[in-house]
């Protein structure tokens, strides 16, 4: 929506493989923020696969002659190519590679058995995003957004500050307050915001 407003001479075409806009976000929202996109001319088209070697996707989304320049902004991945392999999942978002962690935020190994002496930790998008496994989760998947780590990063230096006074009673972490939060921008003068969104 910014590129939008600061140079509106750009057209602006967004697609999505899911039903609607902000899949995350709560149908309400969804469609406040596609109301504000159709206002301001943003195309969208939903159910709809990224197939850009094929005429009839470029068609579909009334560009035949394809567009000038392409974002591709598809979920998440994980960067955690430095840590040992022992301590990365091999399922999650993205094909996995996230970092198991335990409820100290401790990193761990697969097995769950701490890893470098318990002083290593792994806290917001980094790590597996979740305790446990369904359907009987100690913690389910956390969103893997900014207000969540900030959240977890305070649990970790509680943690730490912890071990630092020699001491091996750790507090246990929880599902962050801010995991339901969810702020998208619509130009410069409006916004959707979400609170407690599950």
């Amino acid at each position: 929506t910014e590129i939008e407003h600061f140079f509106p001479e750009i057209q602006t075409t967004i697609i999505d493989l899911l039903p609607h806009c902000l899949g995350p976000l709560p149908d309400g929202a969804a469609e406040y923020c596609s109301d504000y996109m159709s206002a301001v001319g943003i195309k969208e088209f939903y159910n709809c696969k990224y197939e850009p070697k094929s005429p009839e996707f470029w068609k579909r989304i009334e560009l035949p002659d394809g567009a000038d320049v392409e974002y591709v902004c598809i979920g998440v991945k994980a960067s955690n190519y430095f840590m040992p392999q022992e301590t990365l999942s091999e399922k999650g978002p993205g094909g996995g590679g996230w970092i198991h962690f335990n409820k100290f935020m401790q990193v761990t190994r697969r097995d769950g058995s701490v890893w470098g002496d318990g002083k290593i930790f792994a806290v917001g998008d980094c790590n597996y995003g979740c305790l446990g496994s369904p359907p009987n989760w100690e913690m389910p998947p956390v969103p893997k957004i900014s207000y969540p780590s900030e959240e977890q990063a305070h649990h970790a230096c509680t943690n730490l500050k912890i071990l630092a006074r020699g001491s091996q009673k750790l507090k246990a972490t929880w599902w962050p307050w801010g995991a339901g939060m969810f702020a998208t921008s619509l130009g410069p003068h409006d916004a959707c915001f979400v609170m407690a969104a599950n």
